[in-house]
């Protein structure tokens, strides 16, 4: 079984760097098994659903538009994932999460375990740095991702 983990974001507007900033720390600071991959995508855009293919667990990390404080964390399964009805494209990220998914299903390639360690960002203002409420998120996000992955019998070892 493998899994794979993806830090989604421009690193160059703000708080949606989280994606990256997770993935950059849990590359810097765990060890994990030889079938997990964790990898900083950037603004995947149309390649996403290339990403999710041949994995039976992916897990993303992404700023994400929810209520809730800076710097809260939102999970979303595949299930709730999907639910969200498509609108209008005008970010970076297009097409969305659940649009790769809805690709991947018509193919019958879906991942079986789909999970997003969503963010709730302060700022998508231009900009290097996480502001620091999402700076500070970065620790519980990980943690979040470092979880999933062990409830799926992936081992992860801090160094």
């Amino acid at each position: 079984m493998s899994a794979a983990v993806y830090g989604i974001g421009n690193i160059l507007m703000g708080d949606d760097g989280i994606g990256p900033a997770v993935a950059r720390f849990l590359a810097d600071r765990w060890t994990f098994d030889d079938d997990v991959v964790i990898e900083d995508l950037g603004t995947p855009s149309l390649d996403l659903p290339g990403y999710l293919i041949g994995h039976d667990l992916v897990v993303l990390v992404d700023a994400v538009a929810s209520d809730g404080q800076p710097g809260a964390l939102r999970i979303y399964r595949g299930d709730e994932i999907v639910a969200v009805p498509p609108g209008i494209r005008i970010s970076p990220h297009e097409p969305s999460v659940n649009d790769a998914l809805a690709v991947l299903a018509f193919a019958d390639k879906t991942p079986a375990d789909v999970v997003l360690v969503g963010v709730v960002p302060e700022t998508l203002d231009g900009g290097v740095q996480l502001s620091p409420a999402v700076a500070d998120a970065v620790t519980a996000a990980a943690d979040a991702v470092v979880h999933e992955l062990a409830d799926h019998g992936h081992k992860a070892i801090r160094k």
